[in-house]
Order: C-alpha cells, then sequence, then structure tokens
C-alpha cells in the first residue's frame, strides 16, 4: 500500500519550495542573509541534514541562495555568506539582514550546487519555519 500521507507531505513541501522561489524572483532576490543574533526570530531556523557516518546533524540556518529557481539553505557559519562580509566594521552599522540581486549573488557566493554549506534538504516543519525567518528577514530589510 502507498504511504500517500507522505507523498502529499513532498508534494506540500514541494508547493512551499516553488512558491518561496517564486516570491524571491519576484523581489529580485538571490539570496538573503540573516544575523540570528540580532534578527529575533520567532522560530530558529534549523534542518536536520546528512552528518559524518551517516548519522543526522542539526545545522542553523543564516539565509537563502535562490539559484536555477531552486531554494537552498544556507548553513551559519559559511564563510561567504558571512554577515560581517556586507558592511565596513567601525564605520557601518551591522545589519540584521542582506540582501542580494541575483547577478550580486552569483558574483558573491557562486553556484551553490553541490556546494558545502548549502541544502536543500528537510522536512516541511523545518522548512516553514525557514519560509517564516525569510518574511520575518525581509521585514528587517
Amino acid at each position: 500500500m502507498e504511504n500517500t500521507a507522505n507523498n502529499s507531505n513532498g508534494a506540500l513541501l514541494d508547493k512551499a519550495l516553488g512558491q518561496l522561489a517564486e516570491d524571491m524572483e519576484n523581489r529580485e532576490l538571490g539570496a538573503i542573509i540573516w544575523n540570528l543574533a540580532t534578527a529575533g526570530f520567532h522560530y530558529l531556523p534549523e534542518l536536520s541534514v546528512p552528518g559524518k557516518n551517516g548519522e543526522t546533524e542539526t545545522i542553523r540556518v543564516t539565509g537563502l541562495r535562490l539559484a536555477d529557481g531552486k531554494i537552498f539553505a544556507i548553513k551559519e557559519g559559511l564563510e561567504d555568506a558571512d554577515i560581517s562580509n556586507f558592511y565596513t566594521p567601525e564605520i557601518d552599522v551591522p545589519p540584521v539582514v542582506v540582501t542580494l540581486t541575483p547577478s550580486m549573488a552569483r558574483e558573491t557566493l557562486g553556484n551553490p550546487e553541490g556546494k558545502q554549506g548549502y541544502y536543500t534538504g528537510g522536512t516541511t516543519e523545518e522548512w516553514l519555519a525557514i519560509a517564516d525567518c525569510y518574511f520575518e528577514a525581509l521585514n528587517e530589510a
């Protein structure tokens, strides 16, 4: 017997990620990066991803990258996406959120496909929390 609950969850997740990608495209965003220490989100954006030795690891998500219509979660601590790269210390106020156009994201972050620190997996619940953080971050931008 086919498990329709899992299939409907997968379809729901695909639809939600498609809508998130469409929203980023409509806003001409190639990436959005947030500072987890200062953003004050209602939910902590986390993903369960494959870790070492086949174990699952939970990572914190510090932003989203849109490339070729596909959404990637950005792992906290990824050097290229560190928020400190986007302001001048002792001159600028550290931003809570940084948004990059598609061309700026390509130039700064490169192609995320198969690159360490970028993830597409996760559960519907995890991605709903990440989407919530995305919309909260847009209010901060």
